[in-house]
């Protein structure tokens, strides 16, 4: 019966600091969870996104033609923006052809463009102020089939001279053959004996002559030496034939 009443009278006086003590406890208790709450609700912070440096096109660009420095410009753009086989130095562009139209401000990937020397496009291979025509040959006028991409010919026909007497004349020189049967790549398998048809690049007013040539008489192509610098002959006639050997 003391003990309790030593407890209630404890209680009594010291009621007040007990009511302190506990309130302290819930003011911690309850800043220990505001702090865990703004914790949660804030979020964490974070590194800038990566960006990559792409070639976009400056101006618009049409199929088939060189590509200048000036025509393409550097731009930044996020790395998860960045489409596949996007050029991002000058060196992989200056030089090379486009193969579509490209719009000003779209990026320029590796499909866009080509090398002119690697690539099997035939209009990449003309020089300019040039025009393609072909010439269809039996096997006997293409040194029995065997001209290929990439030589070098000269064009022979036999023509009616002034007076009625026929001459065989040396009209072209020093054409470089573009394809072959509709290839830029030498043939995979032998072609002797087979009847031709060769790609040639010339200007304007030679592909005239060949075509006018074509329509008077057959013309042969006869396959020239490696860097070949031989002066055309003159026309070879009746009164040449008829002279004695020397």
């Amino acid at each position: 019966m003391i003990g309790g009443e030593r407890v209630g009278s404890f209680f009594r006086i010291n009621r007040w600091l007990i009511v302190s003590l506990v309130a302290l406890g819930a003011a911690v208790y309850l800043s220990a969870r505001y702090v865990q709450q703004l914790s949660v609700a804030t979020p964490k912070s974070t590194s800038a996104p990566a960006v990559t440096t792409v070639l976009v096109a400056r101006t618009p660009l049409t199929a088939y033609t060189v590509i200048t420095a000036a025509a393409l410009r550097p731009e930044s753009v996020l790395s998860s923006d960045v489409p596949p086989g996007a050029l991002t130095s000058m060196s992989q562009a200056v030089g090379k052809w486009t193969s579509v139209p490209i719009a000003p401000g779209l990026p320029v990937v590796s499909s866009d463009v080509f090398a002119p020397q690697s690539a099997d496009v035939l209009a990449s291979r003309i020089h300019p102020g040039d025009m393609a025509v072909d010439l269809p040959l039996g096997a006997n006028q293409v040194v029995d089939g065997l001209i290929e991409p990439g030589d070098t010919i000269s064009l022979f026909t036999t023509i009616t001279e002034k007076g009625g007497q026929q001459a065989t004349e040396d009209f072209l020189n020093q054409v470089k053959v573009l394809a072959v049967n509709g290839s830029m790549a030498p043939p995979s398998s032998s072609t002797a004996g087979q009847n031709l048809t060769l790609i040639l690049a010339l200007p304007p007013k030679e592909v005239s002559e060949l075509l006018f040539m074509q329509q008077k008489g057959p013309v042969e192509a006869v396959l020239d030496a490696p860097n070949a610098t031989t002066t055309p002959p003159p026309p070879f006639n009746t009164s040449q034939w008829q002279s004695p050997v020397r």
